[in-house]
């Protein structure tokens, strides 16, 4: 029955899209219930459901948006031995979804290929998501990624406008980016592949809530998924957020479905913690499954539910918690 469930989730993470699909239930009541009721269901207190593998810290890019122009970024590649350690350890629960990316560009990972390839290998049934800046997205990586079943891949841009891009991000590669995502649209269907899906992603914030509609025209017509995303604060460290808080908070999905693991094997409670100021432990000389089961993710758990968010370093003033909808009905926070 485990098994079933695990294989459904996975499914449902590389078919749907997760943000409107979560949107589209939070407004009506009574499938809001039901929903409550069955991503419960996806919580596994043995091992995460999700799991964020930085593959490197390091990023070709300078965004604004970005925590890592703070300078708190620990910088570093996944020594690839470790991430088979992470991987042999989540083939012992069933299929699993992981993202390769935190606080860099994965395509600058030396092994990313390999690690894609490794987890297919270890579960077809695994998932994969890579977001990117798309920048480094050559025909070779494409044509291995789409060969190695790749399940999303999500390329952010800050502007559809070439000046603003460049000013947003330090570097003068929008037209070059919209040609790679054009080439891989085309391997893959050289290749008669449905995957990887392919997601086009604005993260908005004031200056560029104009440029949306030119955004939106000029991949249309294109064999994407475009998303809107509004640019969200990484815990209180970014000032021009733009995600519209609820009038009451909840507690948040990360720390009951989705830690992050930087390179170093440190484990945060979620992928915006790029200080590392909350480490449950390390991979090198822990399991997932004793971290995941431990006291310290217990403990942030519970300060969640009794509303203490202030009693936690980057949950304070996060605003990433009400991007998606809340798991828990208002008896379980007692």
């Amino acid at each position: 029955m485990i098994k079933l469930k695990n294989k459904i989730v996975s499914w449902l993470i590389a078919k749907i899209n997760i943000g409107k699909f979560d949107k589209a239930i939070s407004k009506i009541p009574l499938i809001n219930i039901i929903y409550k009721f069955f991503a419960q269901k996806t919580i596994n207190y043995d091992f995460p459901t999700h799991l964020f593998i930085e593959s490197t810290s390091i990023c070709n890019f300078r965004c604004q948006m970005c925590p890592r122009t703070h300078g708190d970024t620990l910088l570093g590649n996944m020594d690839f031995s470790l991430f088979r350690k992470i991987i042999d350890e989540a083939k012992q629960y069933g299929p699993r979804n992981f993202c390769l990316h935190l606080f860099g560009e994965p395509l600058l990972a030396p092994k990313i290929i390999e690690m894609v390839e490794y987890i297919k290998e270890s579960d077809p049934l695994n998932t994969i998501l890579l977001t990117t800046n798309g920048a480094l997205m050559t025909p070779e990586k494409s044509e291995a990624l789409v060969k190695h079943r790749l399940d999303k891949i999500s390329i952010s841009f800050t502007s559809p406008d070439p000046k603003t891009y460049f000013e947003k991000t330090g570097m003068d590669k929008l037209e070059e980016t919209e040609k790679n995502i054009e080439q891989l649209i085309a391997i893959k269907k050289k290749n008669k592949s449905k995957r990887p899906l392919i997601f086009v992603r604005m993260i908005v914030d004031q200056e560029t809530e104009s440029q949306t509609g030119e955004f939106v025209n000029k991949w249309r017509n294109k064999d994407v998924i475009l998303e809107i995303r509004d640019m969200h604060n990484y815990g209180g460290n970014i000032k021009k957020s733009r995600v519209k808080k609820n009038k009451k908070r909840y507690p948040c999905y990360h720390l009951w479905l989705s830690p992050a693991i930087h390179w170093n094997g440190d484990v945060s409670v979620c992928c915006n913690d790029y200080g590392r100021k909350l480490v449950l432990g390390n991979v090198k000389n822990q399991t997932i499954h004793q971290i995941w089961t431990g006291p310290e993710i217990q403990h942030y758990r519970k300060l969640h539910l009794q509303e203490k968010y202030d009693q936690m370093l980057i949950c304070g003033q996060c605003d990433v918690w009400n991007i998606y909808s809340d798991l828990f009905f208002g008896w379980q926070k007692k």
